[in-house]
């Protein structure tokens, strides 16, 4: 049991380097203020006398070759001795940490060992890669507020009716300063179309938001479009948008086809509970 005393214990860092890391893997490489994020492209291990000699080249542009010891060199003299290479490709660059590293994987860069397995971190390594590339850096306001908006939405799919959450966007949209009117329902509202809540700025020239509301799961499908539309068609208003918030994931591509064709601005669940806690919720009625 003591047969290993006396040999370094970084000797499986290299072990590492040569045997556990294979061709697809994701490395990341800590930098001043930013990191690196590599794929490995196969599975040879390359040495000085393997590489490909022409990846040598220092800030000047000169390219270095094997000198008479064995070890890459400058004309000046200057050797490399890397000892050991794996082929990479670039997934990203240069990738601020401050900005898109979560705690664990910011903290993980600090080590002063040569390399450490970190596959626990392989999420918080593919968030960061999305996040530098859709230029979304982390921002606790906005992570707050996902994630309120995320909890909001299964309470209001799960507590609230038709007639509460009609209610719920009435109190919203008087929050911003409108007055409104729930307009009586009807049986011929399908053939003049419907609008569950009507809201107006008059300190914007008598502004009106026409607002067709659905209690829905899954996906809500181009009728909502169609009875807002034909709603404000018939009641003839001009000054106004047109509105359909639902409690949806999301809405079918005919209803977002006909929603750009008509001018109708479409609010999925996520999107007004975003909407509900930016705007606070310490007044709900509900």
């Amino acid at each position: 049991m003591f047969k290993d005393w006396g040999y370094p214990r970084n000797r499986y860092y290299l072990w590492r380097f040569l045997n556990e890391m294979k061709a697809g893997d994701i490395v990341v490489v800590p930098l001043q203020g930013c990191f690196d994020v590599y794929r490995i492209v196969d599975d040879v291990v390359y040495n000085n006398e393997t590489i490909d000699h022409t990846v040598w080249v220092d800030w000047n542009g000169n390219t270095a070759t094997l000198d008479k010891d064995g070890y890459p060199a400058y004309a000046d003299g200057r050797q490399i001795d890397m000892g050991f290479y794996r082929k990479v490709t670039p997934v990203a660059i240069d990738i601020p940490r401050g900005d898109y590293a979560g705690q664990a994987l910011y903290s993980r860069m600090k080590i002063m060992q040569t390399n450490c397995n970190i596959n626990d971190l392989n999420d918080e390594v593919e968030e960061a890669v999305k996040r530098f590339a859709d230029k979304i850096p982390i921002n606790l306001h906005n992570e707050f507020l996902n994630d309120a908006a995320k909890g909001l939405l299964q309470q209001m799919r799960t507590k609230l009716n038709d007639s509460k959450l009609e209610q719920l966007v009435e109190w919203y949209m008087k929050q911003l300063g409108a007055d409104t009117k729930v307009p009586a329902k009807n049986a011929s509202a399908c053939d003049e179309g419907d609008a569950d809540v009507i809201a107006t700025f008059g300190r914007l020239n008598g502004f009106t938001v026409l607002i067709q509301v659905k209690a829905h799961q899954g996906y809500t499908n181009e009728w909502a479009v169609s009875q807002i539309t034909t709603y404000k068609k018939l009641n003839n208003y001009q000054s106004s948008q047109m509105w359909v918030i639902s409690t949806c994931d999301d809405f079918s591509e005919q209803a977002k086809h006909d929603a750009e064709a008509g001018n109708v601005h479409l609010i999925n669940g996520v999107e007004f509970a975003r909407m509900i806690v930016e705007n606070g919720v310490y007044s709900l009625p509900l």
